[in-house]
């Protein structure tokens, strides 16, 4: 029995030895053969068969062989100018238009909101550089035809409003008031005869309303953003105090009644009117 037992050791070594083998076989096989954990879309291969990959160090970054892309989850990244940043939350929802789909749009929401702006590249004028900040859209529906670095925009539904007054953005004007000690407007004496604003390219588009002579005691000129309203047969710039932007109405906090007609058309032609010009109202459509 002992004697069977002397005999039985040497195989059972050379039995781990070749175990031992093998798992370094299965290793060496698992380096040769690289599998995703994730189903995708191979978007970039850097390397051709035959070519010889360099292993990464800690310090040196190895060879990327290929960039894989989960199309399972689908992240639009968009730039929001710094002006618009404090209305944007976590959550929000998003309509996402993509340049080489245009015919559809798609549901999506605001999973995050960058915490500094984006860097201008190197040796890019700052002086007129925008500030913008980066924010992530999740998109909410599959896409099979998108592919990363498609071209979008996005647009982010910051706040809503059921009820509330609003006039047409082209109806906006900016114009120069003078305001006395108490805060009231003063404005010239009512004369077909008005300064228009200059219609050349190099002109600021601001008209003053009140006379542009020197300011009285107590008296401060400043611009403002406003309409103008039909009183009386003719149009009166009112301030307005705005709250939020639709795509096509301004929504108005004060300044105007729901009850008041403002006046709207062209660009031009709201831009070159002034303060107390005749108008006549007309109902012919409204009629219909």
């Amino acid at each position: 029995m002992q004697e069977r037992e002397k005999q039985m050791k040497p195989q059972e070594s050379r039995i781990a030895q070749e175990r031992a083998a093998l798992d370094s076989a299965r290793y060496d096989l698992s380096k040769v053969r690289i599998e995703s954990t994730i189903d995708g879309i191979v978007t970039r291969r850097n390397v051709q068969e035959g070519e010889t990959a360099v292993i990464g160090t800690m310090n040196n970054a190895g060879t990327v062989l290929l960039e894989l892309a989960d199309m399972s989850v689908i992240q639009a990244e968009v730039e929001v100018d710094e002006t618009n940043i404090p209305n944007v939350q976590l959550g929000q929802p998003a309509k996402i238009t993509i340049d080489a789909i245009p015919d559809r749009t798609f549901k999506g929401h605001v999973n995050e909101i960058g915490n500094s702006p984006i860097q201008a590249a190197a040796g890019a004028a700052t002086s007129t550089q925008a500030t913008n900040f980066l924010v992530k859209v999740m998109i909410d529906e599959t896409i099979p035809e998108v592919r990363p670095g498609f071209t979008c925009t996005a647009d982010i539904t910051t706040a809503t409003r059921k009820t509330a007054v609003s006039v047409p953005i082209p109806a906006v004007a900016v114009r120069e008031l003078v305001y006395d000690a108490n805060g009231q407007i003063v404005r010239e004496p009512r004369t077909d005869k008005r300064r228009r604003p200059s219609g050349g390219g190099s002109g600021s588009g601001v008209e003053t309303v009140a006379s542009a002579a020197e300011l009285k005691p107590g008296q401060t000129r400043k611009e403002v953003e406003g309409v103008f309203v039909v009183k009386e047969g003719r149009a009166e710039f009112v301030p307005i105090k705005m709250g939020i932007a639709g795509d096509k109405y301004f929504e108005v906090l004060s300044g105007v009644k729901p009850s008041e007609q403002v006046i709207t058309g062209p660009y031009n032609s709201v831009r070159g009117m002034a303060d107390g010009d005749l108008v006549k109202v007309d109902n012919t459509k409204k009629a219909r």
